[in-house]
């Protein structure tokens, strides 16, 4: 199918790791393949226009745009335009509305109201009771909020057998009583692949589980950690093993849920054989499924899950102002909400790569670590894995103390937002041409609505202590300061580091 681009119209959608090249117009070359895909964040076959027009695909799509035409290929179903909507807010809604309505449920208010850690950053693989317990404990006595708390890789012996390593982890139900007690909920870093030359290998490749190469063998699958087999998603064998080895954990551990890593499209392959003949795409939205039996769920790849009650994290970023780092996040997270996924995180506070935070790194930086929790102090989750107060200074601490005041004083309009999406799948981080319409706002990225009368314009360069702010039309106030503006122009406010603007709409 192919369609011509109106007069300055503009499109979003596709995929979270293209969110920065966003919007796509008449002068731009631009491609994104989904047969097969190589995105390791959400996607959607969705294309959204800011004149009320939305191209969807009940099966994933290949997208090529040049000289002011869309043309997007399926080798399944084909793609449809949809039309008449007026602006991008309406292209959503009908498209929310007729392809992925939301459900109505939410994921649990502790992901909102309180910030998220994980052990990751801290302990990297060597996840263990005692430096977990610590870590807990110095949360509560750094004056932090107390949250969910996510162990991560290699709480294990290997991969498949999901049971604690008694030596790692000598009384697990006790640690995690204790950590209840404290306040924390629990979750559990768990994957779709399985350590060959293991028990629970063996156990469903006689079963008849596991994706197969086309000649019956089971296949080996390359990734991140190493060589593995990978649960075939569509095949009622792995999907039962594996729900009673989660089941295992929350019944005997009091285990409150699972960060689902993996599951990515790009770990399967088209000529794979499987129960249910499923594309690699479907592989990543069968994995999603599973988290729907656990309210507390966290994922990173995502296909075709919006209206969901699935936390979804942006993709490892960098610590970095530039490239994969704290620039991705406004763009990445926009991109989240315009495909509909709406309890959107983005990602850990500072950077996933736990390199940059060993003692004596030279890539380390306080202004940015401070930045980055302030660009996402006021979205609908939060994330720390780098202790903060072992990482930063007093001074540079109590700005992150400040951070999570400031968040606490946002936490209604927040929570009554992402209350909203599961009513209708709008999200609560928005593009400023969403709510905005015909006003200039087409290519803002560097800022975001929350809701429709609140601006935030996080600084995101080093050493800038002012920022420009796009104002729509009307009168708006600095929340720092109480002054009000007129819109309908660019401002420039001080923005000390250990601050956020926050422009407000006035009635």
């Amino acid at each position: 199918m192919k369609v011509t681009m109106l007069e300055n119209e503009v499109w979003y959608g596709l995929a979270v790791s293209e969110g920065t090249k966003m919007p796509v117009g008449k002068d731009d070359d631009f491609s994104f393949a989904m047969q097969p895909v190589s995105t390791n964040n959400q996607y959607s076959p969705l294309l959204l226009s800011n004149k009320g027009r939305y191209i969807w695909g009940e099966d994933a799509f290949d997208t090529k745009i040049s000289d002011g035409v869309i043309e997007v290929t399926s080798k399944l179903r084909p793609a449809e335009l949809y039309e008449g909507y007026t602006d991008l807010r309406g292209a959503f809604r009908a498209a929310a509305e007729a392809h992925f309505p939301a459900d109505g449920k939410l994921p649990p208010e502790e992901f909102f109201s309180k910030p998220q850690y994980n052990t990751w950053i801290e302990l990297i693989y060597n996840q263990n009771q005692k430096d977990i317990t610590e870590y807990c404990r110095h949360i509560v006595e750094n004056d932090m909020p107390k949250g969910v708390i996510m162990i991560d890789d290699l709480w294990t012996p290997y991969y498949g057998n999901w049971e604690f390593d008694r030596v790692k982890f000598p009384d697990p139900k006790g640690m995690i009583d204790l950590l209840h007690e404290w306040g924390f909920k629990v979750m559990l870093w768990i994957c779709p692949f399985v350590s060959p030359d293991s028990f629970e290998f063996r156990y469903l490749r006689d079963k008849g589980g596991l994706v197969r190469n086309p000649d019956g063998n089971v296949r080996i699958v390359g990734w991140w950690n190493g060589f593995s087999g990978v649960l075939d998603l569509s095949n009622p064998v792995d999907i039962e093993w594996f729900r009673s080895r989660c089941g295992h954990l929350t019944e005997d551990y009091g285990v409150d849920g699972f960060k689902f890593d993996a599951g990515d499209a790009c770990f399967y392959r088209p000529d794979d054989k499987t129960a249910g003949n499923v594309t690699p795409n479907e592989q990543c939205r069968l994995w999603a499924d599973i988290g729907l039996g656990y309210p507390y769920n966290e994922y990173r790849a995502c296909y075709r899950n919006a209206g969901r009650p699935l936390v979804q994290r942006l993709q490892d970023k960098s610590h970095s102002w530039t490239g994969h780092g704290i620039n991705e996040l406004i763009p990445n997270m926009l991109a989240q909400g315009i495909l509909g996924y709406s309890y959107g995180c983005p990602d850990m506070v500072g950077g996933g790569s736990f390199s940059d935070f060993l003692p004596g790194s030279t890539k380390f930086d306080p202004e940015l670590f401070v930045r980055y929790c302030a660009t996402a102090a006021l979205m609908p989750m939060i994330q720390f894995s780098a202790a903060p107060w072992r990482v930063l200074d007093d001074e540079h601490y109590a700005m992150i103390l400040g951070l999570m005041k400031l968040r606490e004083e946002f936490l209604p309009t927040i929570l009554e937002l992402v209350k909203n999406s599961a009513k209708t799948g709008e999200p609560a981080v928005r593009y400023m041409e969403y709510v905005f319409p015909g006003q200039g706002f087409e290519k803002v990225l560097d800022q975001f609505c929350l809701g429709d009368d609140i601006i935030v314009a996080p600084v995101l360069t080093k050493g800038t202590l002012t920022r420009d702010i796009a104002l729509p039309d009307g009168k708006w106030k600095d929340h720092r300061t109480g002054k009000i503006y007129d819109g309908g122009k660019t401002i420039t406010v001080d923005a000390p580091v250990d601050s956020l603007p926050i422009m407000e709409r006035v009635r």
